[in-house]
C-alpha cells in the first residue's frame, strides 16, 4: 500500500522534482527512525503515510493563495489527502490525513497513533 501511495504522490507532483525529492527524503528518514525505534506496523503505516503526504496541499495553496505556508497547507492538505487515501485504501476515515495539520504546525501527533 505504501508503495502505491508513494507512486501516486510522484504522479500528483509530476514535473516538480524538487518537491518529489523532498517528500521522498522525509519518508526515507521517517521510516528509518521508526524502524530503528521498532515501532509497530500500524504506527509505521501512519507515519509513512504522513511523511509522504505532509505537503500534499502545497500546489493548491500556491495556486489559490500565491503562498504555501504551513497554516495554508494545514487548511487545504487534509481534504486532498483524504480523497487520495480513500481511493487507494478503498475506505473512509483514514488516520494519516488528520496528521497533516499537526505535522505542518510541529505539534504532537501522538493522539493519532495507538
Amino acid at each position: 500500500m505504501i508503495n502505491k501511495l508513494h507512486m501516486a504522490m510522484i504522479e500528483l507532483y509530476h514535473g516538480d522534482a524538487k518537491r518529489i525529492q523532498h517528500f521522498c527524503k522525509v519518508h526515507s528518514y521517517a521510516k528509518l527512525i521508526a524502524e530503528m525505534e521498532n515501532v509497530d506496523a500500524e504506527t509505521l503505516f501512519i507515519l509513512e503515510t504522513a511523511a509522504l503526504t505532509h505537503d500534499i496541499g502545497i500546489h493548491l495553496c500556491e495556486e489559490k493563495y500565491g503562498n504555501c505556508n504551513g497554516k495554508l497547507q494545514e487548511k487545504e492538505g487534509p481534504a486532498i489527502a483524504e480523497k487520495l487515501l480513500a481511493e487507494l485504501l478503498q475506505c473512509e476515515n483514514v488516520p494519516g490525513a488528520a496528521i497533516i495539520g499537526c505535522v505542518e504546525q510541529y505539534q504532537d501527533c501522538s493522539i493519532y497513533v495507538k
